[in-house]
């Protein structure tokens, strides 16, 4: 019997919530975190219609070929087992119902006799105890063999987390490496780009576990040696990149895993989803568009609702990339390796640039912290330069203006100044043509240049109590004339100081969100914004300055019509030079001498 999709019970590694493990239906059952089990008095209920533990049938259905599935539990008592399953737009209905008797060291099962005839939905199992027991284990399981076998190398780049990593590495050899189902079937490798992990750090965890010292050339370079390093190994038939905390349910990994032996789809890729480390349950995206811009998908679903976990798998838009915080693929379908960004905008050219059929699933996913939250003039540089490459490379002009300009006048008009040169330093950057990137692939003497800029917007703790600070609620749709007025005023600042001071007259400090930037709207008559990351109390305050803004303002107008007087020489010098800067021979000359 092959395993597809274990049970994970609740338990207090992740912070997340109960209820998207178990749903504890009265006050007969409880969860024992420290021991990962259900434990049950007479007439306790329990279902499983969960992210973590539902299984959902459109992915596996599409993507694999399993001729048959069952259900199998392992613990202690007697219970009422029932599979029933939930679809859109339909009522919910029981498929299956057994009275088990559970022993320890046995393993009982229940047949999912309609799995052939399923096409969509969640399956979900709900039991309730006819005695004092425990649930210990259970697992979606087929006598269906693989379709392949798979060996999975996971690739993890590092630098300077320690704290994250090595942490990471322990998780990943006691719950997986160790596993005896996968045993010698997954290997991990850490691609070191800072060259301090120590072997005194790595005694003990060696077995299976590959550390490559690296030279820092970002996620871009330190992917790359690590897909490299598994094709030299040639007993590698699939990859795996993640982030190098690793922050997720290791059975994520397992059920990619599951789904890439089974798959019978051509260039199949598997995208792990994204939830807010301080909401656990919140989705930020289950793979994604990119048409010119980022566009997650699903975000903002509560995965604790059955309702917004039916919609979460509901395959209304295809993704056509997934981030390297968790995506897997088969390696010898690569035929064009990362740019090198260093970092950002790597993953999506990868994605695009191979064509993968990607495929993403309730219950593999990652947490991470906020994007809003680490945006600032680095990141917003790094942002800009991809996605204006991309612009360029795709022949369209208009589009590279309207980027650039949004980019930068975006952070003007949020008194982020910093932020608003580096965008700019970005698009000359790109506009240097191929070269630049050739020359500063270690960004060392960039991060430099931006890091100079960064003290402005840097964040700290934020104490409100000083100020006096006017909050916005939703409002009702902006007046015309409102927004006439702050587009030929440029949102305020070529208004005399005056007719601000009347705006403003009790001198407040308007509140925003720390975000990508802030709302023009609401800062417009302000001079003063606060901007900070409600969950731990960091922020910044931002001022309006006039003089700045106007040097930054003019600035940028005539790098726009720098970009728009040499566009097409840049689409060609791009179009020309990415094909052999995307290429493995390309990667293995940067690397030939390490």
């Amino acid at each position: 019997m092959n395993i597809l999709q274990n049970i994970i019970f609740p338990h207090m590694a992740f912070h997340a919530p109960e209820e998207m493990y178990a749903r504890l239906e009265n006050e007969k059952v409880y969860a024992s975190l420290n021991t990962k089990s259900l434990i049950f008095q007479n007439g306790g209920k329990a279902g499983f219609d969960t992210y973590f533990n539902g299984l959902s049938v459109q992915p596996w259905q599409k993507n694999c070929k399993i001729d048959d599935l069952r259900l199998c539990l392992q613990g202690e008592g007697k219970f009422l087992v029932r599979i029933g399953i939930h679809r859109i737009g339909y009522a919910s209905y029981w498929l299956n119902e057994k009275v088990i008797n559970l022993s320890a060291g046995q393993t009982e099962s229940i047949e999912v006799s309609d799995w052939q005839e399923l096409e969509s939905g969640m399956l979900y199992f709900a039991v309730q105890a006819l005695s004092e027991g425990r649930l210990e284990k259970g697992f979606w399981a087929t006598e269906t063999p693989p379709q392949q076998e798979v060996k999975l190398g996971i690739v993890i780049t590092h630098f300077n987390r320690k704290q994250w990593v090595l942490p990471a590495i322990s998780r990943i050899r006691d719950e997986l490496l160790t596993d005896p189902a996968f045993k010698g079937k997954v290997e991990l490798v850490i691609v070191d780009n800072s060259q301090n992990i120590t072997k005194a750090e790595m005694a003990g965890k060696t077995d299976g576990i590959t550390v490559i010292p690296n030279k820092n050339l970002g996620g871009s370079g330190g992917f790359t040696r690590g897909l490299l390093h598994l094709k030299d190994r040639q007993d590698f038939t699939h990859c795996l990149f993640m982030d190098d905390d690793a922050s997720c349910e290791i059975d994520s990994i397992k059920r990619a895993y599951n789904i890439l032996s089974y798959g019978k789809v051509e260039r199949l890729a598997v995208a792990g989803a994204l939830l807010r480390e301080v909401e656990p349950f919140r989705l930020f995206e289950k793979g994604a568009v990119f048409d010119g811009l980022c566009r997650p998908l699903k975000s903002g679903m509560d995965m604790r609702y059955v309702h917004d976990l039916l919609y979460a798998e509901l395959n209304d838009v295809a993704p056509n990339y997934g981030g390297w915080w968790f995506f897997s693929f088969k390696i010898n379908e690569i035929k064009e390796y990362a740019f090198p960004f260093f970092v950002r905008g790597d993953d999506i050219r990868f994605s695009l640039s191979n064509h993968f059929s990607i495929v993403t699933m309730n219950g593999i996913a990652c947490w991470v912290e906020d994007f809003a939250l680490k945006s600032g003039p680095l990141p917003l540089y790094l942002d800009l330069r991809y996605h204006l490459l991309y612009a360029i490379l795709q022949n369209n002009q208009k589009s590279a203006l309207k980027l650039s300009r949004n980019y930068i006048q975006g952070q003007l008009f949020s008194y982020n100044y910093a932020s608003a040169q580096a965008c700019r330093i970005a698009v000359e950057h790109v506009m240097q043509g191929p070269g630049f990137f050739l020359e500063n692939m270690d960004m060392a003497e960039v991060r430099k240049q931006i890091g100079s800029l960064m003290p402005s917007e840097k964040l700290q703790t934020v104490d409100r109590g000083h100020l006096n600070i006017k909050y916005r609620n939703k409002t009702k749709k902006e007046e015309r004339w409102h927004r006439w007025l702050r587009k030929i005023t440029l949102n305020g600042f070529r208004l005399p100081d005056f007719v601000l001071n009347r705006i403003n007259r009790k001198n407040r400090t308007i509140f925003q969100h720390k975000s990508f930037q802030g709302n023009a709207r609401e800062i417009f008559g302000y001079r003063k914004v606060i901007y900070e990351y409600e969950p731990n109390h960091t922020g910044y305050i931002a001022e309006m300055n006039k003089e700045l803004f106007f040097k930054e303002y003019g600035l940028m107008k005539q790098t726009l019509k720098n970009l728009s007087d040499n566009f097409d020489s840049l689409h060609r010098q791009y179009t020309q030079a990415v094909p052999g800067m995307t290429s493995e021979q390309f990667w293995r000359d940067v690397y030939k001498e390490d």
